[in-house]
């Protein structure tokens, strides 16, 4: 009996490993260009590469959605993320990036919509269109990122300053790596 659990053990240990490495799918990589923390670090802005199959995909993540309506915005999910695919190249990236940055100099409640994902940790294909919105309550300029599911609104908010300082460390990541396209 005692001969059979280490015969067992000996095996079961032989073929772990083996099924550890049988797995097609690499768990993706963030790589990491900019990040600004907002409110004390409890959100994140981030732009990062998930490069996938030797081609580059750059993303911006806004950090975790609100949920509510177009007043009231309650913090409930601290799980999934919402990502806007920013383009291939850090060139593209910074056209997207200033873009969303020319909403500052519109009037107020001025909006695009672009392709996003709420997902968890990582963007997926399932797109869905996320309207991103100039708002200016009392002295403050802020860019709302919003999607409406089932008539409610997940959103957050993100103030100029720290869109430009996200925008600018694009474009110092940029020079720095100008072999990078």
């Amino acid at each position: 009996m005692n001969a059979l659990r280490k015969m067992m053990a000996v095996l079961l240990m032989a073929v772990v490993p083996v099924l550890a490495f049988a797995q097609d799918k690499k768990i993706p990589q963030r790589l990491e260009l900019a990040e600004v923390e907002v409110n004390d670090g409890e959100v994140e802005l981030e732009v990062f590469n998930m490069p996938e199959d030797g081609q580059n995909h750059y993303y911006l993540s806004v950090g975790h959605l609100g949920f509510g309506d177009d007043i009231v915005q309650v913090n409930i999910d601290p799980l999934y993320e919402l990502f806007i695919p920013l383009g291939d190249t850090v060139a593209e990236s910074l056209e997207m990036m200033k873009k969303m940055q020319g909403l500052f100099k519109s009037p107020k409640g001025t909006y695009i919509e672009v392709p996003g994902c709420l997902a968890l940790a990582f963007p997926n294909d399932q797109r869905e269109t996320v309207k991103v919105t100039y708002r200016r309550p009392l002295v403050t300029r802020l860019l709302e990122f919003s999607v409406e599911r089932n008539g409610y609104i997940r959103a957050t908010h993100i103030n100029k300053a720290e869109f430009n300082s996200l925008v600018s460390s694009v474009k110092f990541y940029k020079k720095l790596h100008k072999k990078e396209p």
